[in-house]
């Protein structure tokens, strides 16, 4: 295990509060004029991907590049902005008042801007990633019953989201990751706990307010830093927030969602949610991506309830299949392959099923989210290069931490402030196997890594771009060795 110095907590108090203002009064890039948002993201088949959204009516603006004036296409036309009834699924086919636009780059593309506005480019040497995940405003209260603990999006501080964002873009990364769960205000149906947030202001919904509310206005100075690889959450399965997943950030082509209720027998599974292939990106001669949708997979069944998803994630996991270059892979999916929510009787699932004995040796590391919290986990001994590799759960930036969450096995209600964090693995087995070490922190903020001569050295940041910890990935091992906090 690579050996890290423990970080001090001890800051200045001063220096602290000027980065609170700092990130409290930067005021996001203003997008294109007539343009609400636009950015760039990665794709399938090496695809660069220009995405811009405009107000329905208007047309997509031409994109300017050194190889001359492209027209971006409509991908997804508005639809008004008439809410859905009180008896209709609000998931469906909510209001979308914009008209969302795309193109790719062609290749060998080396910049491009809307309307005199620069767009972030991939870079041919990579040399920081940010990793982030979890970001929306959790909002779900039923009409009758107690739903989950009401987070307030008005706060920074309970909903800290926009910090994060600012924070990261002041990193200036190369590229940003987000492994999932970008929409959260789905529902507030009981008109006492739900009017303080009316009262100030707090949109809810699963159309373009609530989706420029929870992701792209918060989002905007980091959309504007680096082009970004988006994975698929659940909170974006078409019976939550699929709608403005598969309009705005879907890698495929864009396909309406369909009529699903969230937990009723239409609610969205693996084999109705729209669930796109596996695909992969070579970032460059050394590292690779496998991206992977399992937004719609049931992970809290165990195989013998969902057997039907086996052949289903075989056919998806077509690419690793694939001849490919001898490089590392990092595998990106929402719900991690390993994790504290999931118990032993709920595994192996159908994903831990499907790569079992599938997956290359050279996959170095599993990262997701879902997990509100930053949790490593290494089982593959120095040395071992068929090993498990390390799992990495970036889920605490924004949304609710699961030690809020009296529901969460990870709630602190009885420990007190942190009292749930360890520093060390506790014995529990992930589909058979125990983990040899890993911590587990359950605070707001994002994961920074830098490209050195013996890999990645990784920094944990808080909210407001503070150092939480020191964290490395060595290209030689299947490890993410991260220390503990001194505070």
């Amino acid at each position: 295990m690579s050996l890290i110095a423990p970080v001090s907590a001890i800051r200045p108090l001063a220096i602290a509060a000027v980065l609170l203002v700092l990130a409290g009064c930067a005021t996001p890039p203003a997008p294109p004029p007539g343009v609400l948002s636009a950015w760039t993201q990665l794709g399938p088949q090496a695809s660069v991907s220009v995405r811009a959204i405009v107000p329905q009516g208007s047309p997509c603006p031409p994109l300017n590049t050194d190889q001359g004036t492209l027209t971006m296409q409509v991908r997804a036309a508005g639809n008004g902005d008439a809410p859905p009834t009180a008896s209709a699924n609000p998931a469906f086919q909510p209001p979308f008042p914009v008209t969302a636009c795309a193109i790719d780059l062609p290749a060998g593309a080396r910049t491009a801007a809307i309307a005199g506005e620069p767009l972030p480019m991939p870079q041919a040497a990579l040399r920081r990633i940010v990793i982030l995940g979890d970001t929306g405003c959790r909002i779900k209260v039923p009409a009758d019953g107690p739903g989950d603990p009401i987070q307030d999006c008005s706060d920074p501080h309970a909903w800290p989201w926009a910090r994060v964002a600012a924070a990261a873009a002041r990193e200036r990364p190369d590229l940003v990751i987000h492994v999932g769960d970008y929409h959260y205000r789905e529902y507030c149906d009981d008109p006492v706990r739900c009017a303080p947030l009316r009262d100030k202001g707090v949109i809810v919904g699963s159309g373009w307010s609530g989706w420029q509310a929870d992701f792209f206005r918060p989002a905007a100075p980091l959309l504007a830093q680096a082009p970004w690889v988006f994975v698929r959450g659940n909170h974006e399965n078409c019976d939550r927030g699929g709608e403005g997943w598969m309009r705005f950030l879907s890698p495929v082509p864009y396909q309406a969602c369909p009529d699903q209720r969230y937990k009723s027998p239409t609610q969205s599974v693996l084999a109705n949610n729209l669930t796109d292939d596996a695909w992969r990106i070579d970032l460059d001669a050394g590292l690779g991506l496998l991206i992977v949708d399992n937004a719609g997979q049931q992970d809290y069944l165990p195989l013998r309830s969902t057997p039907q998803d086996i052949a289903l994630f075989e056919r998806q996991l077509a690419v690793l299949r694939q001849p490919a270059p001898a490089q590392r892979l990092w595998l990106l999916s929402h719900r991690p392959l390993w994790y504290d929510l999931l118990t032993p009787s709920q595994q192996p699932n159908a994903f831990q099923a499907a790569l079992q004995g599938s997956l290359p040796a050279s996959v170095q590391l599993a990262v997701g989210g879902h997990e509100h919290a930053f949790q490593t986990l290494n089982f593959a001994t120095a040395g071992d290069p068929a090993g498990r590799p390390a799992q990495l759960v970036v889920g605490g930036s924004g949304t609710q931490l699961e030690a809020q969450d009296p529901a969460s096995p990870l709630y602190e209600g009885k420990t007190g402030p942190r009292g749930m964090e360890r520093g060390q693995p506790d014995g529990r087995l992930y589909d058979g196997l125990a983990a040899r070490s890993g911590i587990l922190l359950i605070r707001h903020g994002f994961l920074v890594l830098d490209r050195d001569e013996r890999g990645w050295a990784g920094r944990l940041l808080d909210a407001d771009g503070g150092l939480v910890t020191r964290c490395r990935i060595d290209d030689a091992g299947k490890e993410i060795a991260c220390a503990w906090p001194s505070g």
